[in-house]
């Protein structure tokens, strides 16, 4: 006889309205999991006499009353079913499970060859899975449930520069030959030549092997160069040597110039070189520390029938030659256009050579060299001679110019001892031989009319700056220091001027100075971090007229663009033969008009031109120690120093758009 083998499951407690009859049908319970993820039976009373055993629709009346709302497994509810029929146990049979919460999951990115090693066009290199993004679950009563806590996955994307492109599986295949790099969340063939920016050099990093492992022979870099395009000055023995070097070390040769174009030898402008004067260095100081000017060959007075200049003539360009083998064309010298004012002739045994015909000061401005007549004060400037204001020539002081009186010539002006808080106007170049000194109390924009200040047409060279507001149309140079003081320098030049302390141990401290072409000094602001501001500024004076030309010019055309709008072809086919004349008129005047707006347009493209050269070639260049608290401006960017940085130079990159330091 066989035995049934019942287990201990729970009865069900009686529903109300049951009779406790010899007949009653079977109960069943079910119960859901403490995280109501999962869902079983939970108890069971077996039917007696002629009552139903359960069913499957008595389980979905028992999830219903425990509140779960997802369905029921249909495998696990006969499983349940067989086991209550036989009198099993059927506890462990799950009827229903909740949604799990997904968690996120960072992006992968698995190799499919050696990446350390340059991938060939066309392989396919890599699997990439995209980051996964955390879900939400659900348990069965309907109640989300949230993933847990993380930051967010990391992603890697491919973006329109990446040299490769993934397949629908999630295979990446190299559009390029390069190597894969990795960073900042992107993934890309970095290619393995690259050609520089002004198209005269193509180098690359030479791998004996490629990432299949095959080898990487010279055919191989013959075929890059052409896919490139590169057809000029390919150096096919440094690839060669560079390979070789590859396969016997097993290391990579970088930095192999595979191509080199021929750069355009620009011609040089014409120049005039001064005999007159030395251009670089002021002269020395005396016995009571005032700077003489006169020992270091800088004499601005000249005698009839001397040499005071010659004129250097432009030379021509010669074109070069890209990689590509496209032309690179060269600008030709341009002439400095030079005209010979009163007082100067060119020798007649040498027309670059220029003498003296009178006895003054020689005068270089806006392109005209003259000799000037020459005003002497045998002293100082004060109360004895008041203010000196001059009509024509210029003006020497061989004395000092005391706080109060003003200066005045449209020349030259030449003070041989000390500026003390007055106010100096001169078109021409301005020497201070004992400094400038002024108590800085009106430094903004203070002319000889208006308050102390310095405001010269040409350079101005001085021992000192000390509290002085200097305006200058060319270079300001500076023996010792430049103190608290705002400096100009170059307003009346087309690239700016240039601001120079020239002494071993001279200094800017304080204040702000601005040139165009370049700053230089032993040493900026202090150890005490007092504010010093240096800043790069080009200004294009002759831009503002052309602009203002092309506007107005545009204008015309545009009112007779209305005008010829306004007259159909049928009406003027019925113009008399006096009005077909002035329309023919209109015509002929806007092609002008239209001419000389391109012309314009071409003058303002080499403005431009001619400006960024300068930009990319000046610099602020500290040969000691520039100090924090010193604030470098150029291209619209400023840097403030919060470290003190020792042999400097600050320029500005074009290609970066930002101040680049050099040390």
């Amino acid at each position: 006889m066989v035995l049934k083998r019942f287990f201990a499951l729970p009865p069900c407690p009686p529903e109300a309205g049951d009779a406790d009859g010899p007949d009653r049908d079977a109960l069943v319970g079910l119960a859901l999991s403490a995280d109501r993820m999962t869902l079983a039976v939970g108890c069971h009373t077996p039917a007696r006499g002629r009552g139903r055993a359960v069913d499957e629709t008595a389980l979905r009346q028992a999830a219903r009353r425990a509140g779960v709302e997802a369905g029921l497994d249909p495998e696990a509810v006969r499983r349940v079913l067989a086991l209550l029929a036989s009198g099993g146990d059927p506890r462990k049979v799950v009827l229903a499970r909740g949604r799990e919460p997904v968690a996120a999951a960072d992006a992968t990115l698995t190799p499919l060859l050696d990446l350390t090693r340059p991938v060939p066009e066309g392989a396919v290199f890599a699997r990439l899975q995209p980051a996964r993004q955390a879900l939400p679950g659900r348990d069965l009563t309907g109640t989300p449930v949230p993933p847990a806590q993380a930051d967010p996955p990391h992603d890697l994307l491919l973006d329109r520069e990446a040299g490769c492109r993934r397949e629908p599986d999630g295979r990446l295949t190299a559009l390029t030959t390069g190597m894969v790099r990795v960073a900042d969340g992107l993934v890309r063939v970095a290619p393995l030549f690259v050609v520089a920016d002004d198209r005269l050099t193509v180098t690359g990093t030479l791998h004996g092997f490629d990432a299949q492992g095959q080898r990487f022979i010279l055919s191989r870099v013959e075929q890059e160069l052409e896919r490139l395009g590169v057809s000029f000055g390919i150096d096919l023995d440094a690839a060669a040597r560079a390979l070789e070097e590859a396969w016997a070390t097993g290391r990579a040769a970088p930095d192999v110039v595979l191509a080199r174009g021929r750069a355009p030898r620009h011609g040089e402008d014409e120049r005039l070189e001064m005999l007159v004067e030395e251009k670089n260095a002021l002269g020395k100081l005396d016995s009571q520390g005032r700077l003489d000017y006169r020992e270091r060959g800088f004499s601005p007075v000249v005698e009839a029938g001397e040499e005071i200049a010659r004129l250097h003539p432009s030379t021509p360009g010669e074109a070069g030659m890209d990689v590509f083998g496209q032309e690179l064309p060269a600008r030709h010298g341009r002439p400095l256009g030079l005209r010979l004012g009163r007082g100067v002739e060119a020798a007649p045994d040498d027309d670059a050579l220029l003498r003296a015909t009178a006895t003054g000061v020689v005068l270089h401005l806006r392109n005209v060299i003259e000799i000037s007549d020459l005003l002497v004060v045998p002293g100082n400037v004060d109360l004895s001679t008041g203010n000196v204001r001059v009509r024509q020539g210029s003006v020497r002081v061989r004395g000092g110019v005391g706080s109060g009186f003003a200066v005045q010539a449209p020349h030259s002006v030449l003070v041989d001892g000390t500026v003390e808080d007055a106010a100096i106007e001169c078109g021409g170049d301005l020497v201070v031989g004992g400094g400038i000194a002024m108590s800085g109390e009106a430094r903004d924009g203070a002319r000889s009319e208006d308050g102390p200040g310095i405001r010269a047409g040409g350079s101005v060279r001085a021992l000192f700056a000390q509290n002085a507001r200097v305006t200058a149309g060319g270079d300001v140079l500076v023996v010792r220091y430049i103190a608290h003081s705002d400096v100009h320098a170059g307003f009346m030049v087309r690239a700016g001027g240039s601001v120079r302390v020239t002494g071993g141990s001279g200094r800017i401290m304080g204040g702000t100075v601005v040139a165009g072409r370049g700053i230089e000094t032993s040493e900026a602001g202090s150890p005490m971090g007092v504010a010093t501001v240096l800043v790069l500024s080009q200004e294009v004076p002759e831009a503002k007229p052309l602009v203002d030309e092309k506007r107005a010019l545009k204008r015309r055309i545009a009112q007779i663009d209305t005008g010829l709008a306004k007259l159909p072809p049928e009406r003027i086919a019925a113009l008399t033969p006096a009005r077909r004349k002035t329309l023919d008129q209109a015509i002929e005047l806007r092609r002008a008009l239209a001419a000389r707006v391109a012309k314009v347009g071409q003058a303002l493209a080499e403005l431009a031109r001619t400006l960024m050269e300068s930009v990319e070639a000046a610099r602020i260049t500290v040969r000691g120690t520039a100090h924090p608290g010193v604030v470098i401006k150029m291209g619209g960017t400023a840097l403030r120093l919060e470290e003190p940085l020792r042999d400097v130079a600050f320029t500005w990159s074009r290609r970066t758009r930002s101040i680049k330091v050099l040390r």
